[in-house]
């Protein structure tokens, strides 16, 4: 829900921001607490999967009670959140992901998996996720993404099979950090940059929330219809059940 994936590719199989039960909290509750709207798929119906991702240090993807109902694995993850995951997580195998423009990846299982840092200084920055076999790439961005120039023309080298990113539009005052989720402009804008083959929407649920945060933030969400405007068929809609999508 919200912005948890299972991905399953060749013979490996990644779960990826796992929230699956109880609330997320961004420092205090009464600063922003927030809920899913609809019941998570129980974490005991997840199987065959290898690692756990972890894309950013938040709660709203590094959920440290869903990660306890899950399977002893491997996590896999952006440096940030290595703080945060060994607090409770210490004898756990954890991997850092290495920086995409460093020439590293981390090999793991049939994949490789390398992080995007975002140029954002003065406002809310959230990295990005590639995930890679050989020529072809998913790219995970749940908070959208601005990229360098320099970024762009490593990426030209390869084909995106599949772009997971937000559409909707999430704002907050400059001091708390300014645009969190930059909405469908900047979408479009990664589609134009990376042209991939297949574009799936992440981070888009209509939470449920309570706190300072729900009573300054701006936010909009857009409909099934909004997001895929102009996309044609590249755009993949899974709405609010589990579902499965088969990329060829």
């Amino acid at each position: 829900m919200d912005t948890s994936w299972q991905l399953s590719w060749r013979q490996t199989s990644l779960l990826i921001d796992p929230w699956l039960k109880g609330t997320e909290i961004d420092g205090f509750a009464w600063f922003n607490e927030q809920w899913h709207t609809t019941k998570p798929i129980e974490a005991g119906r997840l199987e065959n999967y290898q690692a756990i991702l972890i894309s950013q240090p938040f709660s709203d993807h590094c959920h440290e009670e869903t990660i306890h109902e899950l399977d002893k694995v491997p996590l896999l993850v952006n440096p940030k959140s290595r703080k945060r995951l060994l607090k409770e997580f210490a004898e756990r195998d954890m991997l850092d992901m290495p920086l995409f423009l460093d020439q590293n990846w981390l090999a793991f299982g049939d994949l490789e998996i390398a992080y995007l840092k975002s140029k954002k200084i003065f406002s809310a920055a959230f990295d990005a996720v590639l995930i890679r076999k050989g020529k072809e790439l998913v790219v995970y961005c749940p908070h959208g993404f601005e990229f360098t120039a320099r970024q762009i023309e490593a990426l030209s080298v390869y084909d995106t099979k599949a772009l997971i990113v937000g559409f909707s539009f999430f704002k907050l005052p400059f001091f708390l950090g300014g645009v969190v989720n930059p909405g469908k402009s900047n979408a479009l804008d990664i589609i134009k940059a990376l042209k991939p083959q297949k574009i799936f929407h992440t981070h888009d649920e209509n939470k449920a929330s309570k706190g300072i945060v729900k009573r300054i933030a701006s936010v909009s969400y857009l409909s099934e219809l909004e997001m895929k405007k102009g996309l044609e068929e590249q755009f993949i809609f899974l709405g609010a059940d589990y579902e499965w999508c088969l990329i060829n």
